[in-house]
């Protein structure tokens, strides 16, 4: 490369001073293909976070924390209604077991018009904010598939919600 080409924009690589002089010394460790490939994963990481401002973070803070109280009152209004808290019952098991199934598809019911859609806009959101590779969503991208089934899930998706949030606060 001629002095020109070097120092041009197109060839530059931000480094800290030790990190440029770990890769100077070791060009056979860290090949121009490595290195390009740093360089454009961090120009698409600085796009991606220049169109990403503060009032995009605080707003999926607020929405998160809403959300969290929404699982957990909702939790608690459908917990409160299950008919198995009325165990031993008067009914036969069959009318008992009947109960509780109905109760149990209104309930996914209401999940998934009260707090499904709302928590996977959230982990679009976050997923653009924090990136595809975000342990913290993808964690909870898992958990959420599975949080209609029982009220334990459906805590684990507000704690994961949470572990979320911690991650976009220190952003």
């Amino acid at each position: 490369m001629s002095t020109e080409q070097r120092k041009s924009p197109e060839n530059a690589l931000w480094l800290c001073l030790s990190c440029s002089k770990v890769i100077d010394a070791s060009p056979a460790a860290f090949t121009v293909d490595g290195l390009l490939a740093w360089k454009k994963n961090a120009e698409m990481l600085a796009a991606r976070d220049s169109k990403v401002t503060a009032d995009h973070v605080g707003t999926l803070l607020v929405e998160i924390e809403a959300a969290r109280t929404d699982i957990i009152r909702f939790c608690s209004y459908w917990q409160a209604a299950d008919p198995s808290n009325e165990w031993p019952s008067q009914l036969t098991f069959n009318e008992m077991t009947e109960r509780i199934l109905k109760h149990s598809t209104l309930r996914r019911a209401a999940y998934h018009e009260e707090i499904a859609p709302r928590v996977s806009k959230m982990i679009s959101v976050a997923r653009t904010i924090l990136g595809p590779d975000s342990d913290e969503v993808a964690s909870l991208a898992h958990i959420f598939t599975y949080a209609e089934t029982n009220y334990l899930s459906m805590l684990n998706c507000a704690k994961a919600l949470q572990r979320v949030a911690d991650v976009l606060a220190m952003r």
